[in-house]
């Protein structure tokens, strides 16, 4: 897999048509290149297709210093800029939203248009899940077996997808249990998020925006894509039906059909 010359070294992934439209797909708390699996394989028939791996997560290097998203943001201009990309098309799920927000409200020139799903604005503009949740999710670096399947994958999913797909559910437990990420990478992820609050400058975000989100996602509730789209001043707000907080494992055909109708009206 490449890495990145410049420091933190940053796995990536990057295939499809050379001179195509270039599309980035960025990842939340936790998340591996793996999740975006369905979309790569669709997407790089008629795109270019960037996927990567956050600082301190999968095969990229792990920094131990307080982060901001800026610095979450500023990793993937990095990567933008290695490989010579101007500008390209964005899909952020969950915390990778968040790192598309400050990215266009940071470096407005590389963002075309982009996806925010399962994702919120910061400060007021986000209400957290039912329950302890974040505490739950805390267990990411550390949980068995057990807990992934009966307590972390029903947060991540939605409950209509987990009671359909148990196995799905066991073989994710079973590779996250023998396969966890680092606890300081998670960490940092965590730190940037809590501090994570554009204020007015989300409003100056002038680009095309779709805001994707789950009726039935535990973590982040519908109220907070409603209200990211409310002040994003260029965005419109999709509703996926009995979907929770990873449509694009739950509903990867309606997933990619809305993002692709959405790129393709620019």
């Amino acid at each position: 897999m490449p890495i990145t010359a410049s420091s933190p070294r940053l796995a990536y992934t990057l295939i499809g048509p050379v001179k195509a439209p270039v599309v980035v797909f960025v990842n939340g708390i936790g998340g591996a290149q793996a999740a975006f699996a369905l979309q790569v394989k669709h997407f790089a028939q008629a795109r270019r297709v960037l996927t990567f791996d956050h600082r301190g997560l999968g095969d990229s290097e792990i920094v131990d210093r307080p982060a901001h998203m800026a610095d979450y943001s500023a990793d993937l201009v990095r990567i933008l800029d290695e490989l010579d990309i101007e500008q390209a098309d964005f899909v952020g799920l969950s915390f990778g939203g968040r790192v598309l927000q400050q990215l266009a409200a940071g470096w407005p020139d590389r963002v075309r248009r982009m996806v925010l799903s399962s994702t919120s604005g910061g400060g007021e503009l986000c209400e957290p899940g039912s329950g302890d949740t974040r505490g739950i999710l805390g267990q990411m670096t550390e949980g068995s077996e057990e807990v992934w399947s009966q307590r972390i994958a029903p947060l991540l999913f939605g409950p209509r997808y987990v009671a359909a797909y148990p196995e799905r559910i066991e073989a994710l437990a079973r590779w996250r249990a023998r396969y966890p990420q680092s606890p300081v990478g998670i960490a940092r992820q965590w730190e940037a998020w809590k501090s994570f609050d554009l204020g007015d400058q989300l409003q100056q975000v002038d680009c095309p925006v779709l805001v994707l989100h789950g009726s039935d996602d535990a973590l982040s509730p519908v109220s907070n894509g409603e209200a990211l789209a409310n002040h994003l001043p260029n965005a419109s707000f999709q509703l996926m039906e009995g979907i929770g907080h990873s449509p694009n494992v739950e509903d990867p055909r309606g997933f990619n059909q809305a993002i692709e109708y959405f790129f393709d009206q620019g």
